[in-house]
């Protein structure tokens, strides 16, 4: 029987050791990287931005996969939805809010699509609530509005006859025939401001507003819509 030498075997064993961890390393090092999944739809703006959809100024700010729409005085709120391209929000209710770039779609239920451009003006509704008014309210023939600020004993501005008379009321006390505020000028003119939770339609370009409004000075008075802007 033939014996084989330890050391005949050595040589062998070193290259066969050398080998294989090294071959390892280098098939690892050669792996490709995992890839991050796609996202399903791309990120919205980070910050808030401004639409002019039609006839409406529309504020849009996006956080937790909803976008926060403001217009008209009215705030509404639309998850996330799937969209080929772009960026889509829409509820059951058949709002639904697009916007790809600087272009997009408003779509209010009931109503017909609106073509949306990105834009940097503020709406009034907008600068109002920005300013601290709870209530704005819009009329036409003469064109006027009138806006209510914050406080237990909020003031009172009013611009009416298109601009030519502006009025303001320092204090107003509410009043208990309906919703809305009362008080006097400093000559003693009586001021009403009386409100309606109700469907309102502006005049000249059909704006809808979920309130009534009616402004009375002295023995005038002024009828149009209008919102409520802080959270009732």
């Amino acid at each position: 029987m033939k014996v084989v030498s330890s050391v005949a075997l050595l040589p062998a064993l070193v290259l066969i050791s050398a080998c294989g961890p090294r071959e390892q390393a280098s098939a690892a090092s050669t792996a490709p990287a995992p890839q991050p999944a796609a996202p399903s739809q791309p990120a919205p703006a980070a910050g808030p931005s401004r639409w002019r959809c039609g006839e409406l100024l529309v504020s849009a700010a996006y956080a937790d996969r909803h976008a926060e729409l403001f217009f008209s005085g009215r705030k509404m709120t639309l998850p996330l939805a799937k969209s080929a391209s772009g960026a889509r929000y829409a509820d059951e209710s058949g709002n639904e809010f697009w916007t790809k770039g600087g272009e997009g779609t408003l779509v209010l239920a009931g109503e017909e699509k609106r073509d949306c451009t990105a834009t940097q003006d503020i709406s009034p509704w907008e600068a109002a609530k920005a300013r601290g008014a709870i209530f704005r309210g819009i009329g036409q023939e003469p064109g006027w509005w009138v806006e209510i600020g914050s406080g237990d004993s909020p003031p009172l501005h009013a611009e009416l006859d298109y601009g030519e008379r502006k009025i303001d009321v320092a204090k107003t006390q509410g009043i208990s025939s309906t919703h809305g505020y009362g008080g006097q000028l400093d000559d003693g003119t009586a001021v009403v401001l009386r409100t309606w939770q109700e469907a309102c339609s502006d005049a000249m370009n059909g704006e809808r507003f979920e309130q009534r409004a009616e402004l009375t000075v002295g023995n005038k008075t002024y009828r149009g819509c209008g919102a409520y802007l802080d959270a009732r």
